[in-house]
Order: structure tokens, then C-alpha cells, then sequence
């Protein structure tokens, strides 16, 4: 009803010089495929988002628009073409789709072309870092964690609770925490000297 596969369908021409045609065409979702790389153009039925996911037909990972911001040109780019806030493609309104639809085409004609080529090797190259980021994410998460009870424990004077958090992650301490694990190790010790 709001004419999104027609737009989609002439703003998005750019794709054949990658080889890619249309090879699917539904009311919300478009996906054109080359031999080696697909670019799903869709719009959300619920959250009236439009967006594209753009991936390697024999890997399983997909990219969105702002992925491929960020990837091509970085944080700054990312920030100036408006991501990072709010939903900057939602739309529900002939007009809306006219406006928006172009939008998200010429970012992914600008900041694309390497996911577009699709080269195996930039894409094993993206999996990787992505995978260093998971991990470095989850080594963040844990340390946060980790720190939150160690403050938890100061705050208590459970010293040897502190001693104990702080220990294993000695060298990522901030000054202030290797002085706080000092000062819960020499308490800690003195507390269990008193017990003996």
C-alpha cells in the first residue's frame, strides 16, 4: 500500500553493477542476490523501520546499514549520517517510504562497496573482529561485574571478600583499586592473624 517494493526496485539499480537482481519482491521485503552476496531491503511490518541487511550467501552472519557505516567509515561518519539515536528510517506514509527508501540506498551505494563485492577474505575479516569484540564485550561485562561487588564488599568492610574479587584481576586495577586491594589484603591478614 505504501509503494515500497516500486521504490525500492528503482532506487536500489545501483546493485546490478555487483551483479545483483531482484530475486525476491514482497510488499515489505526486497532481496537481490549476485553469486556471492545478497542485500535484503526491508520494511518492518511492526516497527515501520526501513532497513537492509547485507551478507555473503554461504556465511551466516548479516550486516545492517549502520554496521556498514561504521565498518566503512567509522565513529564519526556513523554519528554524522545519524546513527547512534533514535530510529532514523521509522516511517509509515506514502511519502515517508519515498524519502526514506533513497536515503538508505545511497548510504549503502556510498559505504558499501566492499560488503558488496563480497570478498571472502574481507568477510573472514569481519567474523574475526567480530569475535575479538564478543570477547573483549564479555571481559568488560565480567569486570563490571567484578568491580560492582568489590565496592559492594568496601562499602561493607568485607576485606577479605575485596582481597578475594580484586585478586585475580590485579593487573586491570585502576590506583585507587590496587590501594584498596592493599589495604584488604594487610586487613584481611591482620583479621585472620587475630583468629590463629
Amino acid at each position: 500500500m505504501l509503494g515500497f517494493k516500486e521504490v525500492v526496485l528503482k532506487d536500489f539499480l545501483f546493485l546490478r553493477t555487483y551483479g545483483m537482481v531482484p530475486v525476491t519482491e514482497d510488499v515489505t521485503f526486497v532481496r537481490f542476490e549476485s553469486k556471492d552476496v545478497f542485500v535484503n531491503v526491508f520494511h518492518g511490518r511492526g516497527s515501520y523501520e526501513i532497513g537492509i541487511e547485507v551478507g555473503r550467501k554461504d556465511r551466516p552472519e548479516t550486516y545492517g546499514l549502520g554496521y556498514v557505516v561504521l565498518k566503512a567509515a567509522g565513529t564519526e561518519a556513523y554519528k554524522s549520517e545519524g546513527f547512534g539515536g533514535a530510529t532514523i528510517f521509522q516511517v509509515s506514509s506514502v511519502e515517508g517510504v519515498r524519502n526514506i527508501v533513497p536515503k538508505v540506498a545511497a548510504l549503502l551505494e556510498k559505504y558499501g562497496p566492499q560488503f558488496l563485492l563480497g570478498t571472502t577474505s574481507y568477510y573472514e575479516d569481519l567474523a574475526r573482529q567480530n569475535e575479538r569484540a564478543s570477547i573483549m564485550g564479555e571481559r568488560n561485562r565480567m569486570l563490571a561485574r567484578l568491580r560492582k561487588d568489590a565496592d559492594a564488599a568496601w562499602s561493607a568492610k568485607q576485606y577479605s571478600r575485596v582481597a578475594e574479587l580484586y585478586g585475580p584481576i590485579s593487573d586491570e586495577l585502576s590506583e585507587i583499586e590496587r590501594k584498596r586491594l592493599a589495604y584488604a589484603l594487610k586487613h584481611a591478614t591482620a583479621h585472620i592473624s587475630r583468629e590463629s
